[in-house]
Formats: C-alpha cells, sequence, structure tokens
C-alpha cells in the first residue's frame, strides 16, 4: 500500500477538504498524468482502491472518497470498488443516485476529525 498517498488523503480528510486526481498525484510526487495518460488513470485508481479496500477491512470510511475529478465527481472505479466490496448490489444505481458518495467524504472528514 502506498502509506505517502494514505497520509496525504487523511490529511486532507484532517482538513475537511476534497482533493483532485492530478493534485493527489502532483501533492505525492507520483509523476502520473491524470489528462493525458490512460494507464496512470488506471495506476491512480489501483493506488487509491488499496487504500480503500484496506480502510473498508479496518471499519473506516473510504478514504478515496475525497478524491475527485476536476468535474467534481467520484471515478466509476470508485462505485466498482463499492460493489466489489458488497456495498452496493449495482455501482451505476449508487453513482446515478448521487448520495452516497457525498456521505462517503462527510464520514471521512468526520472520522479523521476525530483521530
Amino acid at each position: 500500500m502506498n502509506n505517502i498517498v494514505r497520509n496525504k488523503l487523511i490529511e486532507v480528510s484532517k482538513n475537511k477538504s476534497i482533493i483532485s486526481y492530478q493534485e493527489l498525484c502532483n501533492a505525492c510526487d507520483l509523476k502520473l498524468n491524470m489528462r493525458d495518460n490512460p494507464s496512470d488513470r488506471g495506476e491512480i485508481g489501483r493506488i487509491l482502491g488499496e487504500i480503500s479496500v484496506y480502510e473498508f477491512e479496518n471499519n473506516r470510511p473510504l478514504l478515496s472518497a475525497v478524491v475527485l475529478s476536476k468535474n467534481g465527481e467520484e471515478g466509476d472505479g470508485f462505485y466498482k470498488l463499492c460493489e466489489d466490496l458488497g456495498l452496493t448490489k449495482n455501482w451505476r444505481k449508487l453513482k446515478e443516485e448521487g448520495i452516497f458518495s457525498i456521505q462517503e467524504i462527510i464520514k471521512c472528514h468526520q472520522y479523521w476529525a476525530n483521530n
């Protein structure tokens, strides 16, 4: 697991904020280009997924929720992971409803601001 990225996400959560994929990559010196390189987008998705699985297994909110696209949305990978973790039976429906990601961001902010 990438602890540099995890620690940055904890910091973002403690500050009750959000961060874009590219800002996260830059802040953690990952040298990934979200705009121009699909394989880089896959790599950040893999890193974030691993962190969120770890958080889920330790009964904490999904830290990757605080990472949004430049359009202010969660990536499909976030919702697919939710389906893989058993949090939903249909990731597309969860995404369309639009409330889960907001709730998860709030949970991250509350949890990490108090720990």
